[in-house]
């Protein structure tokens, strides 16, 4: 008599290269879930340093960052931290998330030390301003036509991943005035902050006790959209982060968020690249996940700091 065949048949070898293939697509989606865990929860932690730079900053000037002059000016360490200065929220904030070496690069009355400081300033990344979701602390190339009036721009420069809450009324910042002399500066034609319902504009200066729909439901800043199809850059994307107010480093209530994706016609919104939602950190420096399906009403709500709707948080 035949001994029976003690190997596996091919079919039963099928079988469990199946069930190992299985498991093996599992676990890499295990894996990869982990790993987004861990950048959503870093972008958090990035967005919470921020609220606090802010409410630092509230505590020091009695006003949260202002916006700046516009997209032909970046910041200007002696020019202070009120109307007088070019530069916008983040700039801002750098004494406050120890980023004061960074803003003084161009302190100095020699104007060439200080044009090759400033140089060297949008050419400085900050990691804390960036998601890992996105992209790693690095320069992107600089895509704008915009030719700034105190900086020669180099190619690539520091970028930002957040922006600041404009409100839910847009506000053309426009360029700024020619020169930083009191004369241009006092006799340009600056846009009426009367309908501005933000935290950040051009030239602002909110104190806390102008958000009267309280810290703790108004936006400060949020994760911003990112056009991942324009072949030329995206424009809320193609400058300096040291810049004054624009949409690289501001953003509106009027759109819901939406995921960074190829061609979305807007550089207005918030947004990001995880999954599901994006998130925020509110005057208050609580951080929040906001679900990309937010009622548009309800976020617009959140942008406004002096709506006097009751609002609660998803």
């Amino acid at each position: 008599m035949k001994r029976p065949s003690s190997g596996f048949s091919l079919i039963e070898l099928m079988v469990v290269i199946s069930i190992i293939g299985i498991l093996v697509s599992l676990l890499l989606a295990a894996v990869q879930s982990a790993r987004e865990a861990a950048r959503r929860m870093s972008c958090q932690n990035n967005l919470k340093q921020i609220g606090l730079a802010a409410q630092m900053h509230a505590d020091s000037f009695r006003h949260l960052p202002t916006g700046g002059w516009g997209n032909r000016w970046i910041g200007e360490p002696n020019l202070g931290f009120g109307e007088k200065q070019p530069g916008g929220w983040i700039f801002n904030v750098l004494p406050f998330i120890e980023q004061s070496n960074v803003r003084d690069l161009g302190n100095s009355t020699d104007s060439q030390k200080k044009l090759e400081g400033l140089i060297a300033m949008v050419q400085t990344p900050v990691s804390i301003m960036y998601c890992p979701s996105r992209r790693s602390s690095a320069t992107y190339p600089y895509t704008s036509s915009v030719i700034p009036r105190n900086v020669t721009m180099p190619q690539s420069v520091a970028k930002s991943d957040y922006a600041v809450n404009g409100g839910s009324i847009k506000i053309n910042s426009g360029p700024g005035p020619n020169t930083s002399l009191d004369s241009d500066v006092n006799s340009y034609l600056w846009p009426d902050l009367g309908v501005f319902n933000g935290v950040s504009s051009v030239r602002s200066r909110v104190g806390f006790q102008e958000i009267t729909d309280g810290l703790s439901n108004t936006y400060f800043a949020g994760e911003k959209y990112i056009n991942l199809g324009s072949v030329d850059g995206d424009g809320g994307d193609d400058q300096s982060m040291y810049m004054g107010d624009d949409a690289d480093i501001r953003r509106w209530g009027t759109l819901v968020p939406i995921p960074d994706a190829a061609k979305a016609p807007t550089r207005d919104a918030f947004g990001s690249r995880h999954p599901q939602s994006t998130s925020f950190v509110m005057c208050d420096g609580s951080v929040h996940s906001i679900q990309f399906s937010i009622d548009s009403h309800v976020h617009e709500l959140l942008a406004n700091r002096r709506d006097g709707e009751p609002v609660a948080l998803p």
